[in-house]
């Protein structure tokens, strides 16, 4: 039974502690032949970026000297290493404990880090420095002037060894202010701001033979604006085919494993469906065959899972859940809210969204709809499905993120109705659906949302697939069963499917038909129903279908109101 290393980031810590650890280290050699010395790695929140991070300060620090067999001697490069091993002073910033409440505050916390991570530096190589040089640097007043004077201090000693620069999450601060004040973003990261001051430093020290490697985190390009203007030596590596599976997890590895959590083997088919469905899907590059686990997400659940070989009651780690619903404020980047909710519709409508991504942003230039959507797809709310001839093709990645989108979707739907404070009675009208088989409570609770919703003139865009988004939306927070849309079935795909999750309480498992009519078209009525009843039959004799915990139900809506249900026969 392996040891789970869930939210450990600390490499030595999961290493003598003897944590599962994926190896990464094969990438070192990667890195080191790549052509650039200073790349740039962007992945979404919560990734494995620290880990990494932690793993290459390890590795190229020479106070760890000592320790480099009992690190890496079962690794990759314990048996592969290279001639740079335990070979600098490394230099490391880490930039996500900043408060941005305020200009003063955001200003203060990103030169408290900045002192950290040089205190942390001259502690480290005290051998090196003198009590007048800790005190020179650490007694600077801004982050430009630390990281200056710290390199002014090295260069004095002559022949120290070189620094190896380390930045995670260089972008976080920066990506907290986006979400809430884009105005004092682009003040903060422009080209008089104090990011691109600090980071033009490293140009210099770099220039000057002082920084030899340097390997940056984040989340999204849109600071590199900035770094680009000040640092211009840098190379984002994010999207090279090379690169992609430096974090996260392949389908192999999760396989591997469930085997070594002594997952028993006929039940890892099950599991490795389940997992790819929650956590899987992501694609950074569209020539890389491998879609990729969101390793936290994975840990969470073998955390969970290991202890008594059940699913946990949460499928999604709260702490991812905080993260992702921070997503929401970059839909009011530029006070463009509304017109970002119509892509975010057809979206969850079709599942998918072509564009071409932005790859560099521009701060002085209008945000574009191309520029968000790229955006989304940083933060590992959109994953690339296939190259078009023209533009790219996204899609929602995996359950989790589709979860998050109809969250967002359905809070907005709800805000206006009585179930805006209490989400109690749409629960109950689950409960009597999935366990009574009687739909009639909760599409009562369909029409009280469209009816405080909407008016007439909504019929002209209203539809089917506008439909079926809400009522998936009102079925998310259910937390028995996964909500398949267009599930593949005998002869068709039905609108919805709810499936039961292992383990939870839940008599039926229920597929739903639906169809939508124009008040103008109530002579289609009889038709429309005839075939939507015709149409449930016909699921409900596929294998799937079945059995007799599942049940079958057709819908017609007639405008906001539903003219006609009944229940499939098999």
């Amino acid at each position: 039974m392996i040891n789970i290393p869930y939210g450990e980031s600390d490499f030595y810590k999961v290493i003598v502690g003897e944590h599962f650890y994926q190896d990464r280290t094969m990438f070192i050699e990667k890195l080191e032949a790549w052509s650039n010395d200073f790349p740039v790695f962007l992945r979404p929140r919560r990734f494995g970026k620290s880990l990494f991070i932690s793993m290459l300060h390890h590795y190229y620090g020479l106070e760890h000297k000592a320790d480099f067999q009992t690190l890496f001697g079962n690794l990759y490069v314990g048996k592969n290493p290279s001639i740079r091993a335990n070979a600098y002073l490394v230099l490391s910033f880490e930039f996500s404990r900043i408060d941005t409440a305020s200009q003063e505050s955001t200003y203060k916390g990103f030169w408290e880090n900045t002192l950290l991570g040089a205190q942390a530096f001259l502690a480290t190589y005290s051998d090196y420095f003198t009590e007048k040089d800790r005190e020179h640097v650490l007694g600077q007043t801004s982050p430009e002037a630390v990281v200056k004077t710290l390199f002014g201090v090295v260069h004095a000693k002559k022949k120290l060894p070189k620094i190896y620069l380390l930045i995670d999450e260089y972008d976080h601060f920066a990506n907290e202010l986006l979400s809430f004040d884009f105005k004092r973003f682009k003040e903060n990261v422009s080209r008089n701001g104090f990011v691109r001051k600090f980071y033009e430093s490293f140009k210099t020290a770099t220039r000057d033979g002082i920084i030899d490697r340097i390997f940056i985190t984040g989340v999204s390009p849109i600071t590199l604006d900035s770094l680009t203007s000040g640092f211009n030596i840098g190379d984002n590596i994010s999207t090279n085919p090379i690169f992609h599976n430096m974090m996260g997890f392949t389908g192999a590895e999760v396989q591997n494993m469930l085997r070594l959590t002594e997952v028993p083997e006929q039940k890892i088919p099950d599991l490795m469906r389940d997992l790819q469905l929650w956590y899987n899907g992501y694609r950074f590059n569209h020539r890389s065959i491998d879609k990729i686990f969101n390793p936290d997400m994975v840990l969470y659940f073998l955390k969970e899972y290991s202890i008594a070989q059940f699913y946990p009651d949460e499928m999604l780690d709260t702490n991812v859940i905080s993260d992702y619903r921070k997503v929401r404020n970059y839909f009011k980047i530029g006070a463009e809210e509304t017109e970002r909710l119509e892509i975010l519709e057809e979206l969850v409508k079709t599942g998918y969204i072509d564009f071409n991504l932005t790859r560099l942003y521009n701060i002085d230039a209008p945000f574009t709809q191309e520029d968000f959507l790229s955006l989304l797809f940083y933060l590992g709310v959109l994953t690339i499905q296939e190259p078009l001839s023209s533009d790219m093709r996204f899609r929602i990645p995996n359950y989790v993120i589709k979860k998050l989108y109809f969250e967002y979707f359905t809070a907005l739907f709800l805000e206006k109705t009585r179930f805006a404070k209490s989400h109690q009675p749409i629960t109950k009208s689950i409960d009597a659906l999935v366990n009574e088989a009687n739909p009639a409570p909760f599409l009562k609770v369909v029409e009280h949302v469209l009816a405080e919703n909407h008016s007439n003139r909504d019929e002209l865009v209203y539809g089917e697939k506008h439909l079926q988004t809400l009522i998936i939306g009102l079925f998310f927070p259910y937390k028995a069963f996964h909500i398949h849309s267009e599930y593949e079935a005998r002869k068709g795909y039905p609108d919805v499917f709810l499936e039961r999750i292992p383990g939870r309480m839940m008599n039926y498992e229920i597929v739903l038909e639906l169809k939508y009519l124009k008040k103008s078209q109530e002579n289609s009525l009889p038709q429309v129903s005839e075939e939507a009843e015709n149409q449930v039959n016909e699921y409900l004799q596929s294998e799937r279908f079945s059995r007799p915990d599942v049940r079958g139900f057709y819908i017609v809506f007639l405008g906001g109101e539903v003219a006609i249900w009944g229940e499939g026969k098999k």
